[in-house]
């Protein structure tokens, strides 16, 4: 529990089920892309004004970039993603709503002179259990009769999936949650007292006393674990939103010289982007939403309405991989945070981990210790100082 958010940030993401993203981004190609995409040319924006927020995480980050420990991530990772559209399929299958889960896939388009590099690269690319075909050239040029901005080359990623409209998925879930005997209460958690007997969790609306606490709480978890090194960054991401009038059916794609995700959810359309390195609590920058409009009007998309205008901020951990499991000093305590990107995709496989680790003991990843920043030899330093 954390405070209240109708729009938390895998509902104001791009819906997608990214399965093909096997690959842990704390990696060196990652790190390079800050010197060749840093807004405003591209999508990587560090906020000067909070540079104490970002700086150490980044040393943590290029830690985590090792080979052996990149190697460890991908494979964990994998091995993840696997069952995360099954997870989901089991899961709109127990809401008796199928039709929440679009299993289109994604197309990825190209538009400039390295376009047919680009498009061969990521054909060869492990995607794990997703398929990766070339666009045939018929959808280009179906494409390019649609667009402004004409594009060269495609992938389409089969395997992969959106969710049709995060908000009816999150109604749906809080509807049969409470169903089933669950008690919403939409309050700040404030504190976690961990004792022998029981756990105390201090909110907005009064204490409440528990056997056993999941904190997933986004960006802001690890403000509630005192005795834990959770180094968590607000990776803010950015949306615009507007009305279509009926002329986009195509297929939900990603425009990968732009990184921007477009989403048809019914009669709207989703653009989204940017990766802006921050404090959860600072203010937006207005000039990313420009840029996503511009973007917008530069590929000629239909535009029926105002823009409305979205940020959120994404929970990510150092080493790309989020954080699983009781914690060590508090064994009435487990993590479920820290999913980066991959927070809608891996929603349902961790709610099933979970479950089976709290009902059953059954271990999780070594790979996903919620422990493992406290328990690293390169950095002692306690949580306030170092995350």
């Amino acid at each position: 529990m954390a405070e209240p958010d109708a729009t938390p940030p895998s509902w104001g993401n791009a819906g997608h089920i990214a399965t093909e993203q096997v690959q842990v981004l704390a990696r060196l190609s990652t790190a390079s892309r800050v010197v060749t995409d840093l807004f405003p040319r591209g999508p990587v924006a560090l906020d000067w004004r909070n540079i104490e927020a970002w700086l150490p995480w980044s040393f943590r980050f290029l830690n985590a970039c090792r080979p052996v420990t990149v190697r460890q991530g991908d494979s964990a990772l994998k091995s993840l993603m696997a069952d995360a559209l099954p997870a989901w399929k089991r899961l709109t299958e127990t809401l008796d709503q199928p039709d929440l889960l679009d299993p289109q896939g994604i197309i990825k388009l190209w538009e400039g002179a390295t376009a047919e590099r680009n498009a061969i690269a990521s054909l060869q690319a492990d995607s794990g259990t997703a398929i990766a075909k070339r666009v045939e050239a018929g959808l280009i040029d179906t494409f390019n009769r649609a667009l402004s901005s004409p594009v060269k080359a495609g992938v389409h990623f089969g395997g992969t999936a959106h969710i049709t409209s995060p908000r009816d998925v999150l109604d749906r879930l809080l509807a049969r949650f409470t169903l089933c005997g669950g008690v919403h209460l939409p309050a700040m958690a404030l504190n976690i007292d961990h004792t022998v007997k029981d756990v105390r969790v201090r909110t907005t609306d009064g204490d409440l006393v528990a056997d056993r606490v999941i904190v997933a709480c986004g960006v802001r978890s690890g403000d509630l674990l005192p005795q834990v090194t959770a180094p968590l960054i607000a990776e803010r991401g950015y949306h615009v939103e507007w009305d279509h009038g009926g002329g986009w059916t195509l297929p939900n794609v990603v425009f990968e010289d732009r990184a921007v995700v477009v989403t048809r959810f019914g009669p709207r359309l989703r653009a989204t982007s940017f990766v802006e390195f921050t404090r959860d609590a600072s203010s937006p920058d207005p000039r990313k939403w420009d840029r996503l409009e511009a973007h917008v009007r530069e590929l000629g998309l239909p535009v029926a309405s105002a823009f409305s205008r979205w940020h959120g901020s994404r929970p990510t951990l150092p080493d790309y991989l989020p954080a699983l499991g009781t914690l060590r000093h508090t064994p009435r305590v487990v993590a479920a945070y820290g999913h980066n990107h991959l927070g809608l995709t891996l929603a349902p496989i961790t709610a099933e981990l979970i479950t089976a680790h709290l009902l059953h003991g059954t271990p999780l990843p070594t790979a996903f210790n919620p422990d493992r920043f406290s328990l690293s030899p390169l950095f002692s330093r306690n949580k306030k100082d170092s995350s």
